[in-house]
């Protein structure tokens, strides 16, 4: 595995990590009847795991394109 990849599997297990944060926390509403709810590890979820898919597209295409410069 290339260092590339384990990067790219980091943020997606950071990402889940924060979504199971978010899962674990759970909603409640405040005596004054506002909800209160850890949107924040919703968001950074989605954004690891949208940097990891992202970095795993490019560790894909580095591999790709260094199989066919290399084929020739």
């Amino acid at each position: 595995m290339t260092k590339l990849t384990l990067l790219s599997l980091a943020l997606l297990a950071i990402g889940l990590v924060f979504w199971a944060v978010y899962d674990a926390q759970g909603a409640s509403v405040g005596e004054n009847g506002v909800l209160q709810e850890p949107f924040h590890f919703l968001a950074l979820g989605w954004l690891f795991v949208l940097a990891g898919v992202a970095t795993l597209a490019g560790a894909v295409c580095v591999r790709t394109v260094k199989r066919l410069v290399g084929a020739k």
